[in-house]
């Protein structure tokens, strides 16, 4: 099967500071990977480079063709959402109107309305909350409008930074539950940046372990989970 997502020596860097170091990965369409690593690690970042966000070097190709080089609206456009460490949410508008946010690049205007009734079928909170000034949801609410608005977009890669930050462990189950249902439903693959280390590797298919902006450690999901260098570091046993 050809990859959906293919990474290769990718370097980032913020002005001088170089963070990611010749980061390789690659996804199949369909599949949910999960980037393990400590706090600076480079695990945002590899987000962000994705995007189009931060300076780069390297090799990056969705769907056979680079986007290294694009602008992050194009990357967009390609059918990347990213949502990222700390929501991003539009706090003065409602939910709605976040959420019709995420659809600004789709082309098929006609499809939106049924779209949101999609979405508010996944999280029926934030249809009940439709009209209510975003800013005023709650942290897990606001976590379930970020994840919402990208899946407006119609994705083929979902980029979660930190989805479960914040939140507390019931709603956390309940997000990557969803999460897994919109997997397994609609196909749409995902990279997942996350400190639950034992949540994500519960969630997804394949794992990478990342230690100061090089990739040390990689496979199936069910393998790292059996690493006794994870299970010290990242999983408490």
């Amino acid at each position: 099967m050809a990859a959906l997502l293919e990474v290769a020596k990718l370097h980032a860097a913020y002005g001088p500071t170089r963070v990611l170091h010749g980061i390789g990965l690659s996804m199949e369409q369909g599949t949910i990977t999960t980037l393990l690593g400590a706090n600076g690690a480079g695990k945002t970042t590899t987000l962000r480079a994705l995007c189009g966000m931060v300076k780069t070097q390297g090799e990056v190709r969705f769907e056979g063709g680079r986007i290294d080089a694009k602008a992050t609206e194009d990357i967009v456009r390609l059918g990347i959402a990213h949502v990222p460490d700390g929501r991003g949410t539009f706090v003065n508008l409602s939910t709605e109107e976040n959420l019709r946010l995420g659809a600004y690049v789709r082309k098929d205007r006609g499809n939106i309305d049924a779209d949101l009734e999609r979405v508010f079928g996944y999280f029926p909170r934030l249809k009940e909350r439709r009209t209510q000034q975003a800013g005023t949801l709650s942290g897990g609410e606001q976590q379930m409008l970020a994840v919402s608005r990208a899946l407006m977009l119609r994705p083929k890669l979902m980029l979660l930074d930190e989805p479960s930050f914040g939140l507390a462990p019931l709603i956390v189950k309940e997000l990557f539950g969803i999460l897994r249902t919109v997997n397994q439903k609609e196909r749409v693959s995902m990279l997942v940046v996350e400190q639950n280390a034992a949540m994500a590797l519960e969630l997804a298919d394949h794992a990478y372990v990342i230690e100061t902006g090089r990739v040390v450690l990689s496979g199936t999901a069910a393998d790292i989970k059996r690493d006794d260098n994870v299970r010290r570091a990242y999983l408490g046993y």
